[in-house]
């Protein structure tokens, strides 16, 4: 079983979610028209912290807990804040953070009209105490997050 460590799957999560929101959102238009991309974000961007918080939620938990821990982790902190919820799923303060800055850089990227370049994306927010996962975990948690997020894009 390979191990890949959870700030790098992490900073792949956050790009795929944005990459593949802005493909649904982009349907039959030009990835590459800066000004079309920027239009679109308009349009979408009351949704787009939203259904981020959505599907980060249910990707990170995976990411940091077995099914029971988290729902015991739930249970001490009921709420329905989204965005609470995401900082439980994170399990620490650092990884959350880690999350937040990816977050701002991606979502940094769209308001320029583009996605990250492959060298861009690879300066990842580094968090050391994050630890190790399973690869395997990792790309089902990184498949289903472009899933979704194409989807959800495309039902606005």
């Amino acid at each position: 079983m390979n191990k890949i460590s959870k700030d790098r799957v992490l900073a792949a999560l956050v790009r795929t979610f944005f990459k593949y929101f802005l493909t649904g959102m982009m349907e039959g238009k030009d990835l590459n028209d800066t000004k079309a991309v920027k239009q679109r974000l308009l349009e979408y961007y009351e949704h787009i912290s939203k259904i981020y918080n959505q599907e980060a939620f249910y990707a990170i938990a995976r990411m940091n807990y077995e099914a029971e821990e988290i729902e015991n982790a739930l249970r001490k902190n009921p709420t329905n804040d989204m965005m609470q919820l995401v900082r439980i799923a994170c399990r620490t303060e650092p990884f959350y953070n880690a999350m937040v800055e990816e977050y701002k850089r991606h979502f940094m990227f769209l308001l320029e009209g583009r996605l990250a370049t492959t060298e861009e994306a690879n300066r990842y927010t580094p968090c050391a105490e994050a630890g190790l996962m399973d690869e395997e975990l990792a790309l089902d948690i990184i498949n289903r997050m472009a899933q979704n997020a194409y989807a959800k894009a495309r039902k606005l």
